[in-house]
C-alpha cells in the first residue's frame, strides 16, 4: 500500500469530509449484540514513532452481518483532533475493480473525531455512500472500534481490507486538511497487500405480520392466510423461499394453493360446504436456506 492510502486519504478528507457523520462519543449503539467468527490480524510496530502504532486489528461479525473492526493503538490513549483512521474495504475480493490505486478498494470508511463516514468507489473517486443505518463508531485507551453492517457494504461475505492511522493533520487558513507534517501507519504493512476476512452468518425470519381472512372461516368460501416475514441476509422481505401451507378438518387435509410477493407468503383453501361448526387447523410455513418460519392458527367454521 506504499504512496496509495495518502493519495486516496486525500480526495476522502478534503472533498467528503462535509458529509461526515457526527455521532457523540463512544457511540456504538448496544453491546447485547452476539459476535461470531473472530479473527486477529498483527501488524509490525514501532514503524514512525510519530504515528498512532497499530498493533493489531481484531474483526468479528454477529449473526446478522454487523461487522466489528477493533484498531489496536498501542501510543495514542486518546482520539487527539489531528488523528484520523481510513479503513478501506475491497468488498469482492476483487483487486481489480474498485479504485486501482487503493489495491481495488470499493468502500472506505473515514473516522475523525466525533465523526464518521462511509464512502464508495464511483469509478472516479470515493463520494458519500447512501446514508448508512448500521456505522457507528468508539474510541478508549486500547484504540478504535468502528461497525458497520454488510448490508451497507453490498452484501459482501468476503472482503480485503487495510488501514491507515495517521497523525500529524492540521487546517488551513482555507479550512482544507493539511498533511504537510502527517505520520502514518499502514496495516498490514507497505507492499504486503490486505488482509482478508470471511463473513459467517446464520440466516434468520422474523415474522412482521400474519392474517387470516375471513374471520371467522365460512363454510362453502375461500379461507385465506397470509403470513409476512424479513429476512436478515438483506434485512429486507423475504424472497425466493418455499412457501407450505397444511390445513385440516377432523384430520381431513385440504388442497391449498399458495404465492410468494413483496415478502409476503400467502396460501389458500376451500372450505366444504359441509364443515360448518366444525374446527379448521392450519398452518402456513415459510423455508428458506434450511431456515424455518412457521405460524398455526385455528378456526372455528360458520
Amino acid at each position: 500500500m506504499k504512496g496509495v492510502p495518502l493519495k486516496a486519504r486525500l480526495v476522502l478528507v478534503v472533498a467528503a469530509a462535509a458529509v461526515l457523520v457526527a455521532l457523540p462519543p463512544g457511540a456504538l449503539g448496544s453491546s447485547s449484540r452476539t459476535t461470531t467468527n473472530t479473527q486477529s490480524f498483527t501488524d509490525s510496530t514501532g514503524e514512525d514513532a510519530a504515528a498512532p502504532d497499530i498493533t493489531g486489528i481484531t474483526v468479528s461479525n454477529t449473526d446478522g452481518g454487523l461487522i466489528t473492526f477493533h484498531i489496536a493503538i498501542s501510543n495514542r490513549p486518546t482520539f487527539t483532533p489531528d488523528m484520523d483512521f481510513l479503513v478501506f474495504l475491497d468488498t469482492d475480493a476483487n483487486a481489480t475493480t474498485g479504485d486501482a490505486q487503493a489495491l481495488g478498494a470499493d468502500y472506505a470508511i473515514e473516522l475523525d473525531p466525533g465523526a464518521v463516514g462511509l464512502f464508495k468507489w464511483d469509478g472516479a473517486n470515493f463520494s458519500a455512500a447512501p446514508s448508512s443505518t448500521t456505522l457507528t463508531f468508539g474510541y478508549d485507551a486500547t484504540g478504535a472500534t468502528i461497525r458497520v453492517g454488510i448490508q451497507d457494504l453490498g452484501g459482501t461475505k468476503a472482503f480485503n481490507f487495510g488501514i491507515d492511522a495517521t497523525s500529524g493533520v492540521t487546517t488551513d487558513a482555507s479550512g482544507n486538511a493539511d498533511f504537510t507534517n502527517a505520520h502514518d501507519d499502514f496495516a498490514p504493512d507497505p507492499g504486503h497487500g490486505f488482509f482478508n476476512y470471511s463473513v459467517i452468518t446464520k440466516l434468520t425470519l422474523k415474522q412482521t405480520a400474519f392474517a387470516y381472512t375471513p374471520k371467522p372461516a365460512k363454510a362453502g368460501a375461500r379461507l385465506s392466510a397470509t403470513l409476512a416475514a424479513t429476512e436478515s441476509d438483506t434485512s429486507g422481505p423475504v424472497a425466493q423461499a418455499t412457501v407450505t401451507c397444511v390445513a385440516s378438518i377432523k384430520g381431513v387435509k385440504l388442497r391449498a394453493t399458495h404465492s410468494l410477493a413483496n415478502g409476503v407468503a400467502s396460501c389458500f383453501w376451500k372450505v366444504p360446504k359441509t364443515a360448518k361448526n366444525k374446527t379448521l387447523i392450519g398452518k402456513i410455513t415459510i423455508t428458506l436456506k434450511g431456515t424455518v418460519l412457521a405460524h398455526s392458527f385455528t378456526t372455528k367454521i360458520h
